[in-house]
């Protein structure tokens, strides 16, 4: 590798290490201050000041105030998408252990108005499957959606395990094995 090369992926390197630090500061400031404020009276320069970063770097890097909360929704709604198989109880232990994993930051996703959004990436593994599926993974991701909206407003309580046992008892007829099945075969050839 040549001097110019080595530079250029140094530079590179550095750049998305202060974009990750950026991005984790504003998030971690964000979700401090989702604890006593409502996201509409949040302003960027209040953000920025709490996260110790520039203006600049905020708008390097997102848009809206809101914007600062999808990164952290893609990745929860990745991992619940995660659970899609023939295999209801694994999947419901999959989803319920990924959002326990998330318990202190969903409320306050929910409390700034993001729940739409959560759906939404939710929702996106639709996006690879044929149309023959989309409907019945859109109800799906439907009914895990509102098990969780269900599991929050009760302060998670319910130990994920023995939630997971009674959804599966609850969701099992609503699953079709065979189609359950092939969509899963579908999602690996993504």
């Amino acid at each position: 590798m040549s001097i110019r090369e080595k530079r250029i992926e140094n530079l590179q390197r550095s750049n998305e290490e202060s974009h990750r630090l950026i991005v984790d500061s504003l998030q971690e400031a964000l979700y401090t201050m989702l604890k006593t404020q409502d996201i509409d009276s949040i302003k960027v320069v209040d953000l920025c000041k709490a996260a110790g970063v520039s203006r600049g770097g905020f708008y390097r890097n997102f848009y809206l105030v809101t914007d600062v909360l999808k990164d952290d929704i893609r990745v929860i709604a990745d991992d619940v998408r995660e659970a899609s198989g023939s295999d209801i109880g694994k999947n419901w232990q999959i989803i319920l252990n990924t959002v326990y994993r998330h318990r202190e930051k969903i409320p306050l996703l929910l409390k700034a108005g993001m729940g739409m959004e959560i759906l939404k990436q939710i929702n996106r593994s639709a996006d690879y499957v044929s149309e023959e599926f989309k409907l019945r993974l859109a109800a799906w991701n439907g009914v895990i959606f509102n098990c969780i909206l269900w599991w929050a407003n009760r302060d998670f309580a319910d130990d994920p395990e023995e939630l997971a046992e009674r959804l599966t008892e609850i969701t099992h007829p609503l699953l079709d094995v065979q189609a359950a099945a092939s969509l899963e075969q579908g999602m690996k050839m993504i």
